[in-house]
Protein backbone atom coordinates (compact mmCIF):
# COMPACT_ATOMS: atom_id res chain seq x y z
CA UNK A 1 0.00 0.00 0.00
CA UNK A 2 0.93 3.40 -0.60
CA UNK A 3 2.39 6.48 1.89
CA UNK A 4 -0.76 7.72 -0.05
CA UNK A 5 -3.27 5.28 0.48
CA UNK A 6 -2.32 4.73 4.01
CA UNK A 7 -2.26 8.46 4.88
CA UNK A 8 -6.38 8.42 3.98
CA UNK A 9 -7.05 5.48 5.61
CA UNK A 10 -5.79 7.04 8.50
CA UNK A 11 -7.76 10.21 7.94
CA UNK A 12 -11.19 8.48 7.73
CA UNK A 13 -11.28 7.12 11.20
CA UNK A 14 -12.73 9.74 14.21
CA UNK A 15 -10.34 10.85 17.01
CA UNK A 16 -11.58 10.42 20.75
CA UNK A 17 -11.53 14.17 20.73
CA UNK A 18 -13.79 14.36 18.05
CA UNK A 19 -16.21 11.77 18.92
CA UNK A 20 -16.77 13.25 22.33
CA UNK A 21 -17.52 16.85 20.59
CA UNK A 22 -19.90 15.14 18.40
CA UNK A 23 -22.09 13.15 21.45
CA UNK A 24 -21.69 17.38 23.29
CA UNK A 25 -23.50 18.74 19.96
CA UNK A 26 -26.38 15.70 20.49
CA UNK A 27 -26.58 15.81 23.75
CA UNK A 28 -27.19 19.93 23.40
CA UNK A 29 -29.27 19.86 20.69
CA UNK A 30 -31.42 16.97 22.76
CA UNK A 31 -31.09 19.43 25.67
CA UNK A 32 -32.78 21.92 23.43
CA UNK A 33 -35.64 20.01 21.54
CA UNK A 34 -36.77 18.27 24.74
CA UNK A 35 -38.98 21.07 26.13
CA UNK A 36 -40.14 22.27 22.76
CA UNK A 37 -41.42 18.28 22.30
CA UNK A 38 -43.28 18.89 25.86
CA UNK A 39 -44.73 21.55 25.00
CA UNK A 40 -46.13 20.50 22.35
CA UNK A 41 -47.17 17.22 23.60
CA UNK A 42 -48.70 19.61 26.91
CA UNK A 43 -50.55 21.71 23.84
CA UNK A 44 -52.04 18.51 22.51
CA UNK A 45 -53.11 16.87 25.60
CA UNK A 46 -54.81 20.24 26.52
CA UNK A 47 -56.89 20.20 23.71
CA UNK A 48 -57.80 16.88 24.22
CA UNK A 49 -58.88 17.36 27.63
CA UNK A 50 -60.94 20.71 26.04
CA UNK A 51 -62.42 18.95 23.54
CA UNK A 52 -63.52 16.16 26.26
CA UNK A 53 -65.29 18.32 28.66
CA UNK A 54 -66.74 19.67 25.26
CA UNK A 55 -68.34 16.25 24.58
CA UNK A 56 -69.63 16.57 28.03
CA UNK A 57 -71.04 19.82 28.25
CA UNK A 58 -72.84 18.59 24.87
CA UNK A 59 -74.03 15.54 26.58
CA UNK A 60 -75.62 17.78 29.42
CA UNK A 61 -77.34 19.92 26.73
CA UNK A 62 -78.86 17.29 25.03
CA UNK A 63 -80.09 15.56 28.39
CA UNK A 64 -81.74 19.07 29.21
CA UNK A 65 -83.29 19.01 25.77
CA UNK A 66 -84.61 15.70 26.38
CA UNK A 67 -85.75 15.97 29.81
CA UNK A 68 -86.55 19.57 30.21
CA UNK A 69 -83.94 20.21 33.28
CA UNK A 70 -79.93 19.33 33.83
CA UNK A 71 -79.81 15.79 35.88
CA UNK A 72 -78.53 15.97 39.62
CA UNK A 73 -75.08 16.68 39.84
CA UNK A 74 -75.24 14.01 42.85
CA UNK A 75 -77.80 12.11 44.39
CA UNK A 76 -78.46 12.09 48.44
CA UNK A 77 -80.92 10.18 50.03
CA UNK A 78 -83.12 8.94 47.01
CA UNK A 79 -86.34 6.57 46.54
CA UNK A 80 -85.26 3.38 44.42
CA UNK A 81 -86.47 3.68 40.39
CA UNK A 82 -88.48 2.13 39.65
CA UNK A 83 -90.48 1.59 43.04
CA UNK A 84 -93.14 -0.32 42.74
CA UNK A 85 -94.28 -1.02 46.47
CA UNK A 86 -93.53 2.10 47.20
CA UNK A 87 -90.61 1.92 49.47
CA UNK A 88 -89.88 4.54 51.68
CA UNK A 89 -86.22 3.25 52.46
CA UNK A 90 -83.57 5.89 50.92
CA UNK A 91 -81.12 4.42 48.65
CA UNK A 92 -77.44 6.30 48.40
CA UNK A 93 -77.92 7.71 44.76
CA UNK A 94 -75.75 8.51 41.37
CA UNK A 95 -73.90 10.92 40.13
CA UNK A 96 -74.31 13.62 36.57
CA UNK A 97 -72.34 11.43 34.98
CA UNK A 98 -74.18 8.08 35.13
CA UNK A 99 -77.65 9.98 33.63
CA UNK A 100 -75.62 11.54 30.67
CA UNK A 101 -73.91 8.84 29.46
CA UNK A 102 -76.57 7.74 26.71
CA UNK A 103 -75.99 11.06 25.30
CA UNK A 104 -72.33 10.35 25.00
CA UNK A 105 -72.32 7.04 23.55
CA UNK A 106 -72.40 4.89 26.21
CA UNK A 107 -75.97 3.98 26.28
CA UNK A 108 -75.18 0.27 26.93
CA UNK A 109 -73.59 1.11 30.14
CA UNK A 110 -76.59 2.94 31.07
CA UNK A 111 -78.86 0.56 30.33
CA UNK A 112 -76.78 -1.91 32.92
CA UNK A 113 -77.08 0.61 35.69
CA UNK A 114 -80.00 0.12 37.96
CA UNK A 115 -81.21 2.73 39.74
CA UNK A 116 -83.32 0.68 42.09
CA UNK A 117 -80.09 -0.20 43.89
CA UNK A 118 -77.59 2.36 45.81
CA UNK A 119 -74.80 2.60 43.18
CA UNK A 120 -72.35 0.57 45.99
CA UNK A 121 -74.29 -2.44 45.26
CA UNK A 122 -72.39 -5.00 43.49
CA UNK A 123 -74.88 -5.06 40.41
CA UNK A 124 -73.59 -1.02 40.19
CA UNK A 125 -70.56 -0.84 41.57
CA UNK A 126 -68.68 -3.80 39.91
CA UNK A 127 -70.91 -4.21 37.26
CA UNK A 128 -70.95 -0.92 35.80
CA UNK A 129 -68.28 1.61 38.04
CA UNK A 130 -65.58 -0.74 37.39
CA UNK A 131 -65.59 0.56 33.72
CA UNK A 132 -62.97 2.98 32.72
CA UNK A 133 -64.93 5.62 29.75
CA UNK A 134 -61.80 6.96 27.97
CA UNK A 135 -64.22 10.51 27.80
CA UNK A 136 -64.14 11.31 31.94
CA UNK A 137 -60.29 11.37 31.67
CA UNK A 138 -57.66 14.15 30.67
CA UNK A 139 -54.43 12.93 28.85
CA UNK A 140 -52.19 14.98 31.12
CA UNK A 141 -53.51 13.66 34.63
CA UNK A 142 -53.15 10.36 36.55
CA UNK A 143 -53.98 7.21 34.65
CA UNK A 144 -57.57 6.58 35.30
CA UNK A 145 -56.43 3.31 37.74
CA UNK A 146 -53.70 4.97 39.24
CA UNK A 147 -55.93 6.60 42.40
CA UNK A 148 -58.93 3.88 42.83
CA UNK A 149 -62.37 4.54 45.28
CA UNK A 150 -61.20 2.41 48.29
CA UNK A 151 -64.94 2.60 49.66
CA UNK A 152 -66.81 -1.07 49.99
CA UNK A 153 -68.70 -2.01 47.14
CA UNK A 154 -66.50 0.41 44.73
CA UNK A 155 -63.38 -0.67 45.70
CA UNK A 156 -61.26 -0.68 42.89
CA UNK A 157 -63.41 1.72 40.77
CA UNK A 158 -61.70 4.55 38.51
CA UNK A 159 -62.68 7.94 38.90
CA UNK A 160 -63.36 10.59 36.91
CA UNK A 161 -61.15 13.98 36.34
CA UNK A 162 -64.67 16.17 35.29
CA UNK A 163 -66.60 17.22 37.95
CA UNK A 164 -70.05 19.23 38.33
CA UNK A 165 -69.97 22.81 39.87
CA UNK A 166 -72.11 22.45 42.86
CA UNK A 167 -71.86 26.22 43.16
CA UNK A 168 -69.88 28.92 45.19
CA UNK A 169 -69.61 26.72 49.09
CA UNK A 170 -68.06 28.10 52.46
CA UNK A 171 -68.40 26.34 55.57
CA UNK A 172 -71.36 27.79 57.60
CA UNK A 173 -74.86 28.47 55.53
CA UNK A 174 -75.20 32.25 54.05
CA UNK A 175 -71.51 32.10 52.99
CA UNK A 176 -70.34 35.52 52.29
CA UNK A 177 -68.64 36.40 49.34
CA UNK A 178 -67.51 39.91 48.61
CA UNK A 179 -67.60 40.91 45.01
CA UNK A 180 -66.73 44.17 43.46
CA UNK A 181 -67.72 46.08 46.99
CA UNK A 182 -70.90 43.89 47.23
CA UNK A 183 -71.72 41.26 49.63
CA UNK A 184 -73.46 38.46 48.28
CA UNK A 185 -74.54 35.02 50.65
CA UNK A 186 -74.87 31.35 49.71
CA UNK A 187 -77.05 28.67 51.31
CA UNK A 188 -75.01 25.85 52.17
CA UNK A 189 -76.62 22.11 52.73
CA UNK A 190 -74.84 20.60 55.68
CA UNK A 191 -72.58 23.62 56.42
CA UNK A 192 -69.67 22.62 58.43
CA UNK A 193 -69.97 18.90 57.48
CA UNK A 194 -67.55 16.74 55.12
CA UNK A 195 -70.73 16.47 52.98
CA UNK A 196 -71.73 20.16 52.61
CA UNK A 197 -73.47 21.73 49.43
CA UNK A 198 -74.12 24.36 48.04
CA UNK A 199 -77.63 25.39 46.57
CA UNK A 200 -76.58 27.87 43.84
CA UNK A 201 -74.56 25.43 41.19
CA UNK A 202 -75.85 24.14 37.99
CA UNK A 203 -74.96 21.09 38.42
CA UNK A 204 -76.74 20.56 42.45
CA UNK A 205 -76.87 17.99 45.18
CA UNK A 206 -80.40 16.44 45.13
CA UNK A 207 -82.34 14.37 47.41
CA UNK A 208 -85.40 12.93 47.84
CA UNK A 209 -86.28 13.50 51.44
CA UNK A 210 -87.62 16.84 52.33
CA UNK A 211 -85.90 19.44 54.66
CA UNK A 212 -83.58 20.47 52.32
CA UNK A 213 -82.29 23.45 50.06
CA UNK A 214 -81.41 20.60 47.73
CA UNK A 215 -84.75 18.70 48.21
CA UNK A 216 -85.89 17.42 44.96
CA UNK A 217 -83.83 20.42 43.20
CA UNK A 218 -83.43 20.02 39.42
CA UNK A 219 -81.85 22.69 37.44
CA UNK A 220 -83.42 24.48 33.86
CA UNK A 221 -81.06 26.21 31.81
CA UNK A 222 -83.85 29.32 32.33
CA UNK A 223 -82.66 29.17 36.39
CA UNK A 224 -79.35 30.32 35.16
CA UNK A 225 -80.26 34.29 35.39
CA UNK A 226 -76.55 34.90 35.58
CA UNK A 227 -76.41 34.07 32.20
CA UNK A 228 -75.10 30.18 30.53
CA UNK A 229 -72.02 32.06 29.08
CA UNK A 230 -70.39 33.59 32.80
CA UNK A 231 -71.36 30.11 34.78
CA UNK A 232 -69.49 27.55 35.59
CA UNK A 233 -70.89 24.30 35.51
CA UNK A 234 -67.63 21.48 34.39
CA UNK A 235 -64.43 22.07 36.25
CA UNK A 236 -61.32 19.31 35.85
CA UNK A 237 -59.34 18.21 38.92
CA UNK A 238 -57.25 15.63 37.43
CA UNK A 239 -54.00 15.85 39.77
CA UNK A 240 -51.36 13.77 40.69
CA UNK A 241 -51.08 13.71 44.42
CA UNK A 242 -48.45 14.69 46.50
CA UNK A 243 -46.26 11.72 48.18
CA UNK A 244 -48.38 10.35 51.64
CA UNK A 245 -51.82 11.55 49.87
CA UNK A 246 -54.03 8.62 48.54
CA UNK A 247 -57.07 9.65 49.88
CA UNK A 248 -59.28 11.56 47.43
CA UNK A 249 -60.51 10.22 44.32
CA UNK A 250 -63.94 8.43 44.22
CA UNK A 251 -65.99 5.83 42.22
CA UNK A 252 -67.32 8.45 39.04
CA UNK A 253 -70.73 6.14 39.27
CA UNK A 254 -71.49 7.64 43.62
CA UNK A 255 -73.29 10.37 44.23
CA UNK A 256 -73.21 11.70 48.13
CA UNK A 257 -73.11 8.48 49.46
CA UNK A 258 -75.18 7.97 53.26
CA UNK A 259 -73.75 7.80 56.46
CA UNK A 260 -75.53 7.42 59.97
CA UNK A 261 -79.13 8.47 57.89
CA UNK A 262 -77.28 11.69 55.99
CA UNK A 263 -75.03 12.85 53.06
CA UNK A 264 -72.19 12.95 55.21
CA UNK A 265 -69.85 11.36 52.69
CA UNK A 266 -69.27 13.91 50.25
CA UNK A 267 -69.85 14.21 46.61
CA UNK A 268 -67.47 12.07 44.45
CA UNK A 269 -68.06 13.41 41.27
CA UNK A 270 -69.28 17.41 42.33
CA UNK A 271 -67.51 19.74 43.76
CA UNK A 272 -68.13 23.63 45.49
CA UNK A 273 -65.91 25.68 44.64
CA UNK A 274 -64.73 27.46 47.97
CA UNK A 275 -60.44 27.43 47.71
CA UNK A 276 -58.39 28.76 44.93
CA UNK A 277 -57.87 26.37 41.73
CA UNK A 278 -54.86 23.92 42.57
CA UNK A 279 -54.49 25.27 46.33
CA UNK A 280 -56.22 22.39 48.34
CA UNK A 281 -56.26 18.62 48.93
CA UNK A 282 -58.52 16.76 50.77
CA UNK A 283 -57.88 16.92 54.48
CA UNK A 284 -59.29 13.57 55.52
CA UNK A 285 -62.29 14.03 57.49
CA UNK A 286 -63.71 17.72 56.75
CA UNK A 287 -63.56 19.03 53.81
CA UNK A 288 -64.13 16.40 51.09
CA UNK A 289 -66.95 18.48 48.62
CA UNK A 290 -64.55 21.87 49.31
CA UNK A 291 -61.33 19.95 47.49
CA UNK A 292 -59.96 22.55 44.41
CA UNK A 293 -60.43 22.01 41.14
CA UNK A 294 -56.73 21.96 39.06
CA UNK A 295 -54.81 19.90 36.68
CA UNK A 296 -51.54 19.34 35.46
CA UNK A 297 -51.88 21.86 32.81
CA UNK A 298 -49.49 24.58 33.81
CA UNK A 299 -51.19 28.01 35.35
CA UNK A 300 -54.93 26.64 35.95
CA UNK A 301 -57.30 24.08 34.57
CA UNK A 302 -60.23 23.66 31.66
CA UNK A 303 -63.94 24.56 32.74
CA UNK A 304 -66.85 23.97 30.69
CA UNK A 305 -69.60 27.19 31.22
CA UNK A 306 -73.55 26.55 30.97
CA UNK A 307 -73.38 27.53 27.06
CA UNK A 308 -70.92 24.49 26.66
CA UNK A 309 -68.37 26.32 25.60
CA UNK A 310 -64.80 25.31 27.29
CA UNK A 311 -62.58 27.90 29.00
CA UNK A 312 -59.33 27.56 30.41
CA UNK A 313 -59.35 29.54 33.75
CA UNK A 314 -56.00 30.66 35.32
CA UNK A 315 -55.05 29.49 39.06
CA UNK A 316 -54.33 33.66 39.63
CA UNK A 317 -57.87 34.43 39.16
CA UNK A 318 -59.55 36.77 42.16
CA UNK A 319 -61.22 33.69 44.61
CA UNK A 320 -64.42 36.28 44.77
CA UNK A 321 -64.54 36.50 40.90
CA UNK A 322 -63.98 33.01 41.16
CA UNK A 323 -66.85 32.00 43.51
CA UNK A 324 -69.69 34.05 41.85
CA UNK A 325 -68.60 32.41 38.30
CA UNK A 326 -69.60 29.36 39.82
CA UNK A 327 -73.62 30.76 41.12
CA UNK A 328 -76.23 30.35 38.33
CA UNK A 329 -78.65 32.63 39.88
CA UNK A 330 -76.90 35.22 42.41
CA UNK A 331 -76.95 37.98 39.68
CA UNK A 332 -73.24 39.20 40.26
CA UNK A 333 -72.56 40.13 36.86
CA UNK A 334 -69.59 38.90 36.24
CA UNK A 335 -67.33 37.50 33.73
CA UNK A 336 -64.55 35.08 32.94
CA UNK A 337 -61.21 37.34 32.14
Amino acid sequence: MSNTSASRARRGAFTLIELLVVIAIIAILIGLLLPAVQKIREAANRMSCSNKMKQLALGLHNYHDVNGTLPPGCQGRVLPNPNPTNQVTYIAGTSWIVFTLPFIEQDNLFKKYRFDLPHMDPINGQGVGMTVVPTLYCPSGPSPKKYTDPNTGTAGNPTTHYYGVMGPGGLTDNWPVVYNGTTYTFRVGQGGDNGAWSGHGMLSHYRDNPGSLSTQRLVKFADVIDGLSNTLMLGEISVTLPPGQTNQYRSWIRGNTIANGTEADGSATTKNVTYPIGSTFYNGSTNFNHISFGSQHSGGCNFALGDGSVRFVRQSIDLALYQVLASADGGEAAQIP
